[in-house]
């Protein structure tokens, strides 16, 4: 049987705070292995909209020119 250990993903959320304080909607990315777990680090602090999920180790490159 073969037992792999759980993929790591970096979740993307489109994010209001609940401090009560009127704000931005802003981004807000974490690592987690589920987009349940990622929500239920962050669901305490903001209200969220789910906006992508990307591999851990994926950087951003910049276009040349």
């Amino acid at each position: 049987m073969n037992k792999s250990c759980p993929v790591n993903r970096r979740f993307l959320f489109l994010a209001v705070s609940r401090d009560g304080v009127p704000g931005k909607p802003h981004r807000e990315e974490i690592i987690a292995t589920s987009e349940q777990e990622a929500r239920a680090r962050l669901a305490g602090r903001f209200i969220l909209c789910f906006a992508g999920r990307l591999p851990a180790d994926a950087t951003h490159h910049k276009g040349e020119g």
